[in-house]
């Protein structure tokens, strides 16, 4: 059952042509584009992509301007589009496939790297929590947990505009130094304080089950080519192993060691893309100990074998 707004409430399409404009000043060509703004990239495609690919999704908020886009988690289906924008909780290896996208109407995206520091400033001053709202149908098969990192939402008027203002702060690095932070956190607020806010705190709170698996999160993305495995995991969220191993799952919709699997290989295609590592140097500097292991995980996830990958990646 989706979810009944307002009309009022939701973002109108003069707004969003605003916002299009805006963008489009800063991304006039297909890429990705930092900005003056901490936390703020902008995103630009010309055409679909013709299947899903694999990708890790960092915590963020991710809205789309012009376009669609869906993210797949196991047999989940995440759609957002520039009515409903995407809340990643957690780093997840999701697939990712662009929907809409032309070079007259080009997929136009903003995301907002998620700031530790700002939410718990944040959670201090909201004491409240706004009342758990059903997900939205955008969020389709992806009732299996309360708990799953990540979410779709309704984008609503209040949201829209600080969007606006937060790219009116890119186009000028003296309105980014002077306000970026503030719209940021604005931003933020309205995100916490949306009708599924309760997702992105629970993964925030200390007090919360959600917030140590968070922390083993980051720790397996930071330190990945270590030897790891569920007793010493579940010993670092301070759980039982089978505590830890239903409030993972829940999380990421995957288990512990097929999660570490999964950021290895990403690691290991981002060396040979960035740091022209072979394929055999990548397997050996992300952790794997066996290369034809490797090199059938690898070629499971990417659909092709990593050192053929190697030779085409290198070339880029």
């Amino acid at each position: 059952m989706g979810l009944s707004l307002p009309n009022d409430h939701l973002i109108e399409g003069r707004a969003v042509n605003t916002l299009i404009n805006k963008v489009q000043d800063m991304a006039d060509h297909e890429g990705d584009f930092t900005t003056c703004v901490p936390h703020l990239s902008l995103f630009r495609r010309d055409s679909p992509t013709p299947s899903p690919m694999p990708v890790i999704y960092q915590p963020s908020i991710y809205m789309v301007l012009q376009g669609s886009k869906a993210a797949y988690l196991g047999k989940e289906r995440y759609l957002y589009d520039p009515m409903h924008y995407l809340v990643s909780c957690v780093p997840l290896p999701l697939e990712g496939q662009i929907l809409q996208a032309s070079p007259d109407t080009p997929y136009l995206a903003a995301r907002i790297s998620l700031d530790t520091q700002m939410i718990n400033e944040l959670l201090i001053e909201m004491p409240l929590e706004p009342k758990p709202q059903p997900l939205s149908e955008h969020t389709s098969n992806a009732l299996g947990s309360a708990n799953r990192g990540i979410y779709v939402s309704a984008i609503h008027t209040d949201i829209q505009n600080t969007l606006s203002r937060l790219l009116d702060c890119a186009q000028s690095k003296e309105k980014a130094h002077v306000l970026g932070q503030l719209a940021l956190k604005e931003l933020i607020y309205h995100v916490l304080n949306d009708e599924h806010g309760t997702l992105l705190r629970s993964f925030a709170c200390q007090d919360r089950q959600q917030y140590q698996i968070a922390n083993v999160l980051q720790y397996i993305n930071r330190h990945y080519a270590l030897n790891m495995d569920i007793p010493s995991l579940a010993s670092k969220a301070n759980m039982s192993e089978s505590s830890f191993y239903h409030h993972f799952k829940a999380a990421t919709n995957t288990t512990p060691i097929q999660y570490i699997k999964t950021v290895r290989l990403h690691a290991a295609k981002r060396k040979m893309l960035f740091e022209q590592y072979n394929a055999t140097a990548a397997a050996y500097e992300v952790g794997y100990t066996s290369t034809s292991q490797f090199s059938r995980e690898y070629r499971r996830l990417f659909s092709v074998p990593p050192a053929q990958d190697a030779r085409i990646l290198t070339k880029v």
